[in-house]
């Protein structure tokens, strides 16, 4: 029973989990405001660190990377405080989690790509949700759902686009290095 394919977290495993939440963090520096109204809702990559994560690794690794990141951005990131790596955590998890887990059943292109089509449906959803319900009462913003319609739901919209279009550009050939089979 001491046969390393069989532990559960493996240190390969361990290994790469680290590796993609370091660079997640990486990618959270890199941001901008797509939407000139809502200054506050900034568009970066480290999703994409998360993906790669639940893709070769399953959906309990991708929340593990993203639990990780957020934990290290609480250090990084001073502006949004908990309140914002909340958001972060919410929001990814709910794009990660039907991606990876479709993905899990069958291993293809297509599904991989229906299941960031459904996770982009799951980020508006939570996002909306949580802005509404956790974030905007806990920033003291007045009137949040005015924000929701011109700005939440188009931010998650493009956001989750611009996470499908990079991780289904480089996953394919990151896939040998994510999957421990380069020596």
């Amino acid at each position: 029973m001491s046969n390393r394919n069989t532990t559960a977290l493996s240190i390969g495993k361990m290994t790469r989990i680290g590796v993609l939440a370091a660079l997640g963090v990486v990618l959270s520096l890199i941001e901008f405001s797509p939407l000139p109204g809502a200054p506050f809702y900034k568009l970066e990559a480290s999703g994409v660190a998360i993906m790669l994560a639940g893709f070769s690794m399953g959906a309990p690794a991708g929340i593990v990377t993203l639990l990780i990141k957020d934990l290290i951005g609480l250090l990084v990131h001073t502006g949004g405080g908990w309140v914002g790596q909340l958001a972060d955590f919410i929001a990814l998890a709910a794009f990660m989690l039907p991606a990876a887990l479709l993905y899990a059943r069958n291993k293809s292109r297509k599904t991989a790509l229906i299941g960031m089509a459904a996770g982009i449906a799951a980020l508006t959803v939570a996002s909306v949700l949580a802005n509404l319900y956790i974030l905007f009462p806990a920033f003291g913003i007045k009137n949040g759902g005015d924000y929701i319609v011109p700005f939440t739901i188009p931010f998650n919209l493009i956001k989750g686009a611009a996470l499908t279009v990079i991780t289904g550009l480089i996953y394919k050939p990151l896939s040998p290095l994510l999957h421990e089979k380069i020596r």
